[in-house]
């Protein structure tokens, strides 16, 4: 299965080049009460979100899906059904085919045939798991209302993978799918599907949701030093003990980054604060930051490698008892140790020798590892898992699948953090896949080299795809580079493995108590003898016991301090909190990992035991301390435990009084001691570290031990709860179909209803009476129309014959004929006309039409019958008629007159004719008479113009000393009015010239004439520091020297009407548009037109005048404040009149002016 399912996804795949997702992908998984939750979700959901939409619900393979026509009635979004390899486009809701799965390819949706017999039926899962890693943390995955698990396996890919993730809330009807993602702890949001749509609506807008093509990406925006960034991973290693800062900094802000987005916080500082007043938000943080992404034999084809090369080799190199040690750092669940445990096993069978198998499984995750050493697993967990091995190696427990007991004997799951604590040694096999990936260069190296002490010298380490081990080549050398199998460099012995040093806190030292009058230390405390009750000797024995006897504890099994000896603040601290007598909470850390092995050793031994050596540094002064641990043989019950401290040796700091030489020999010595120490130390921790794994081995064997005989016992119960769980499973897949093919009956039986009444409604209004007839012409309904119409009650006529109505009155020969030809020869008919007598209505004339009609419900035919009253109409028609003969009769003596004023009237219009023509001509001459006056005119009124403004200036010139200053002013006046008056003589003539001069048009490109007017206006352009912006433009028919002045006329009216000291930018665009898109009240007689925009940032004006502008000589405002003619808008729009167009103008205050003009223009 697993094979057709692979080379189905090669045959359908996508070849092209990888298409980049720049948008959200919205996937949607629901079965059993997904319909209502859906619709719910769309109702609110806004159409342009930017996001893609898809659906996937579990329907049966033979159901015809209503969804389409059901949800595109509630949303504006494209609904459409899923096709092969369609490309996936935002603000689209699309829905998976009936007896499909679909998944995602590079950026494109695949669809395949569902098989016949599927190990489980998880389409949510497969397209989930699909997009979140074509599309990464660009998916977001929504389950609504189900039954089962399936889509949990895929919202935990989806949340790896750095995508968000949602769950409905206690409002699903099914509640199995949306609790099981729920309880895996992979939901962001858990919310009702209104809320849903709300918050998606909201991330639609988010910066880290939206412009997920853009270059520099948010996470990139923090700097990795930002005080607020270090003070988050602080607060996690204070919480967690785990130093996040040798991660890869930039998954680390994105995560961050993600939970601030889910939180609705903007600002890292406010995050920091939020993370500190909120343990439950760190928590969860932590978990997002661990990124645990596995899954049963994940790369299907590095197991496959695993099986037929390296395990046997491994297995062959081992001498009988010799046992085959592995270990999976980073395991998160346990389905990669428990992938490799199986593989093992299936290997060894083939082997002539049985090889002890001990597998080490580790992550930080206190989480995962409980899961892990669960070993219990949903069946989507376990899609990639083949039948043969789920049934050898699984047991159904509670609807889950339970790990067998030969797999999970071979495993030991423990947290570790690879960073900082001690490793695992002897290992033949380290398997560590995508953990390098969120490291930094030193993580990396610092891990590989903790791998490489702890592989055997023929040891073998495989890493991830994406993973490398670069920065460690001496170390390892390559054996497959397709599967990243590296395997230990035997020469590398000088490699020096060493953990982190771990720093504790400073504790303060309780001062010695000073002797004021000798100005030294005393070590003997103050007692005041007159104010206790102790005698001498009690005083005595007290000081002696207190201060000169070796400090030491009392201790139970329990680890509790039962009694004190001694001054033992140098070996204890107080932790504030909750009061505690537990010694390993008392004792000083840098202690306590010492004494808790010796207690331990005592305890078991029943011997005494003693460790020398142990520094301990507070200040600038160094400890050397000693513990022994007695045991107590006493006649108590109680088992008790003696704890001796004590510090042979202090060491100053530099500030000693010695001189330089003995200080710096000091220092040699001691550094040399701590050397030495630090070697001792190293050497019995590892010991330490392989006794307490042996140990635990033990304890593991005897647990094992004990289980065998429960586990014995349950077999048989679970054989049979394998038989009920596997009917369970397939009566409660076939339900989960039904329910959603009910739901999609249930709302077509409304939309029926729905129809039901519609028609009726359409039936109970029709004028036309209308009756429904069975096959044997018995009455089963009508409307009230045919009541009313014939005059007969509903009770008179419902149930019987048709013919034997009113004493066989509507037994019509003709009208009985035709119906009954209807059912069995499936005929109808139009327009049948009857004339005949009624007993309540009299005479009536009817036209009838039949038709046949089949209930597909239950097979009934049907016949519905209906009646249109034309007695009215035939009386008017045979009315006309005789009117109609006897107009004929007087049209033969009206003829005879017409003629006669016929060709009267055509002598009138011949006459009408002659004085048309002959006014025409008159017309014509009266034209070029005022062609002629208007040059006369024009020429008239410039030359005294010209000869005022000439005298005017000489005597401003000459007579300047002369001319009083209201004199000077008056000709100013005079200058200026003698200018407008020139200007508006000119536009007037160019006003007028439009009317009569020649039109010939050409085809131009409309920048060309734009450019040219441009240059012409340079200066004026240059003055007012304006600049003219081209757009699209288009070709177009116009004349041109007509069009000139056109833009002339609109570029000088923006430079006059400009703002202030504000530079006067003009944009001018065109493109064709059709008529259907032109909005307007004009009538447009032409399919096409080219629209042209001019627009400016002047001073615009107030709407209501954007029609009397292009009147002439209107103007919006006064001389003094904006000079000129008021024609020149009026000579732009002749020239669009002109060329057959029309033009609008829409302008606000303050806000400029956009002209608009259209143009008719030929495609």
């Amino acid at each position: 299965m697993e094979q057709s399912r692979n080379k189905s996804k090669a045959k359908n795949s996508v070849s092209s080049k990888p298409v980049k997702a720049v948008f959200p992908v919205v996937a949607i998984g629901a079965s059993a009460g997904g319909l209502e939750a859906v619709s719910e979700l769309l109702k609110y959901l806004a159409p342009n979100t930017g996001m893609a939409f898809i659906y996937v619900q579990h329907l049966k393979p033979d159901h015809k899906s209503m969804l389409i026509p059901l949800l595109a009635k509630i949303t504006s979004m494209n609904v459409k059904e899923v096709e092969d390899k369609i490309l996936i486009e935002p603000n689209c809701f699309y829905i998976i085919p009936p007896d499909k799965e679909i998944s995602a390819e590079n950026g494109h949706i695949l669809v395949r045939q569902r098989p016949e017999v599927p190990k489980f039926n998880l389409p949510i899962d497969i397209l989930f798991s699909s997009l979140s890693i074509t599309h990464h943390e660009n998916v977001i995955g929504v389950i609504l209302s189900g039954s089962a698990t399936d889509g949990t396996i895929g919202l935990k890919s989806i949340k790896q993978n750095g995508g968000l993730t949602f769950a409905q809330d206690d409002s699903a009807k099914f509640d199995s799918m949306p609790k099981s993602a729920i309880s895996a702890g992979i939901v962001d949001y858990i919310l009702s599907p209104k809320e849903i749509a709300f918050e998606l609506n909201r991330l639609s807008k988010h910066p880290l949701v939206r412009n997920s093509d853009r270059k520099t990406r948010e996470e990139d925006q923090i700097d990795d030093d930002s005080p607020n960034l270090r003070a988050i991973l602080t607060c996690l290693f204070q919480s967690t003990g785990v130093d996040f800062s040798v991660y890869k900094m930039r998954t680390i802000k994105r995560r961050i980054l993600r939970r601030m987005m889910l939180n609705k916080v903007k600002e890292l500082k406010a995050y920091l604060n939020l993370i500190e007043g909120k343990k439950e938000e760190l928590d969860i943080l932590y978990q997002d930051l661990l990124i645990n992404v596995t899954s049963f034999f994940r790369d299907s084809e590095t197991y496959k490698y695993l099986k037929e090369y390296l395990l046997p080799k491994l297995l062959k190199t081992k001498e009988e008892g010799e046992s085959l040690r592995i270990w999976v750092p980073a395991c998160s669940s346990g389905e990669e140790a428990f992938s490799i445990a199986m593989l093992v096993l299936e290997v060894q069978e083939k082997m002539d020798k049985p090889t002890p198998i001990k597998m080490f499984a580790t992550d930080l995750s206190e989480k995962s590892i409980r899961k892990a050493r669960n070993g219990i697993y949903t069946k989507s967990e376990l899609e990639s898992v083949y039948p043969r091995r789920l049934q050898r190696f699984f047991s159904k427990t509670d609807g889950n699948y339970k790990i067998s007991k030969s797999i999970r004997d071979l495993c030991v799951f423990a947290t570790h953090n690879v960073l900082k604590d001690p490793p695992f040694s002897k290992i033949d096999f380290i398997s560590c896949r995508n953990l390098f990936i969120y490291f930094d260069l030193q993580a990396q190296k610092r891990v590989l080299a903790t791998f490489h002490y702890a592989l055997n010298d023929s040891g073998y380490l495989m890493l991830g795809k994406a993973e490398t081990i670069t920065s460690s080549s001496h170390l390892f050398t390559q054996l497959n580079k397709k599967y990243k199998i590296y395997f230990k460099k035997s020469n590398s012995d000088n490699v020096l493995f060493s953990l982190p040093t771990i720093k504790m806190p400073k504790k303060e030292i309780p001062p010695a108590h000073i002797d004021v009058q000798k100005g030294t230390s005393s070590i003997i405390p103050e007692i005041n003898f007159k104010q206790s009750n102790l005698g001498l000797a009690e005083a005595i024995n007290t000081i002696i016991i207190s201060d000169f006897l070796p400090p030491a504890v009392v201790i139970n099994q329990q680890h509790e301090i039962k009694q004190f000896r001694g001054n033992t603040d140098l070996y204890f601290s107080h932790a504030s909190g909750k009061a505690s007598l537990n010694i390993f909470k008392l004792v000083r850390k840098e202690i306590a990992f010492h004494l808790r092995n010796l207690i331990s050793k005592s305890f078991k031994t029943n011997q005494r035991i003693r460790k020398g050596g142990i520094e301990l540094k507070i200040d600038n002064s160094r400890y050397i301390i000693s513990v022994e641990v007695a045991p107590l043989h006493l006649d108590s019950e109680e088992q008790l435990m003696l704890v001796v401290f004590s510090h042979h040796e202090q060491v100053l700091g530099l500030n000693g009084s010695k001189g330089n030489d003995d200080g710096q020999n000091t220092q040699l010595k001691l550094q040399e001691n701590r050397i030495k120490q630090l070697e001792e130390d190293l050497e019995a921790s590892h010991k330490d570290a392989l006794e307490l794994a042996h140990e635990q081995e033990g304890y593991i064997e005897e647990l094992q031990s004990a289980n065998e005989e429960v586990v014995s016992s349950n077999e048989e119960l679970q054989t049979v709860n394998e038989e009920l769980e596997t009917s369970k499973e397939e009566l409660e897949s076939s339900n989960e179909e039904l329910i959603t093919t009910n739901q999609e009956l249930q709302t077509r039986n409304e939309l029926l209803s729905e129809s039901y009444d519609y028609s009726s409604a359409i039936i109970a209004t029709l004028h036309e009476p209308l009756i429904v007839l069975d096959k044997d012409f018995r009455i089963k309904t009508s409307n009230d129309s045919f009541y009313r119409t014939f005059g007969i009650k509903k009770e008179e006529m419902e149930g019987k014959i048709l013919f034997d109505l009113e004493d066989n009155e509507w037994n019509i020969p003709s009208l009985r004929e035709l119906l009954e030809h209807i059912i069995p020869k499936n005929s109808s008919f139009i327009n049948f006309k009857i004339t005949h007598t009624f007993p309540r209505i009299g005479q009536k004339v009817f036209l009838l039409n039949a038709n046949r009609i089949v209930q597909k419900s239950h097979g009934e035919q049907l016949i519905l019958l209906s009646f249109n009253d034309i007695t009215e109409h035939e009386r008017i028609q045979k009315k006309e008629l005789e009117v109609y003969a006897k107009d004929m009769e007087e049209s033969q003596n009206y003829n005879l007159k017409l003629e006669k004023a016929v060709k009267e009237r055509t002598k009138q219009l011949y006459l009408s004719n002659k004085m048309l023509e002959e006014r025409n001509r008159e017309l014509g001459n009266m034209n070029k008479e005022l062609e002629a006056f208007a040059y006369v005119s024009s020429h008239d009124l410039q030359e005294p113009l010209r000869k005022i403004q000439t005298f005017a200036n000489r005597i401003l010139e000459k007579e300047q000393t002369n001319l009083s200053p209201s004199g000077k002013v008056y000709f100013q006046y005079m200058q200026e009015s003698a200018n407008r008056m020139q200007l508006l003589i000119k536009e007037l003539l160019t006003f007028s010239s439009l009317n009569t001069a020649e039109r010939k048009f050409e085809t131009i490109r409309l920048e060309n004439i734009v450019r040219d007017v441009e240059m012409e206006l340079k200066e004026e352009l240059e003055e007012k520091k304006a600049s003219i912006e081209l757009q699209e433009m288009c070709e177009i028919s116009i004349i041109p020297f007509q069009f000139r002045q056109l833009i002339q006329n609109l570029t000088r009216n923006s430079l006059k009407f400009s703002k202030p000291d504000i530079p006067v930018r003009i944009v001018i665009s065109s493109k064709i548009v059709k008529k259907e898109n032109i909005k307007t009240t004009e009538n447009l007689n032409h399919n096409n037109y080219c629209h042209i925009s001019f627009s400016d940032n002047g001073i615009g004006f107030d709407q209501q005048y954007s029609k009397r502008i292009f009147e002439v000589f209107e103007k919006l405002h006064s001389k003094d404040e904006y000079p000129g003619t008021g024609i020149g808008l009026a000579i732009v729009k002749k020239v669009v009149e002109n060329h057959n167009g029309f033009i609008n103008a829409t302008s606000e205050s303050n806000k400029g002016t956009i002209f608009d003009i259209y143009l008719p223009a030929k495609i």
